[in-house]
């Protein structure tokens, strides 16, 4: 994927789990499902920010 899309999909799944966790705090959402969907959203965005953009080489680690 390219740095642009990559950068644009984290955004995204950053603001679903912030929104949810806002949401639930609120009472609009109840906590499971504010949970849930928040811990989806960071389970996905933590795989996203892992992988190398298209035509990036993959940084050692240290």
């Amino acid at each position: 994927m390219s740095k642009s899309t990559l950068n644009t999909l984290s955004t995204i799944f950053g603001l679903i789990a912030g929104g949810s966790s806002l949401l639930g705090s609120a009472g609009i959402l109840n906590h499971f499902t504010a949970g849930t969907i928040g811990g989806i959203a960071t389970a996905i965005l933590g795989y996203l920010v892992q992988q190398p953009a298209a035509g990036e080489q993959p940084q050692p680690q240290k």
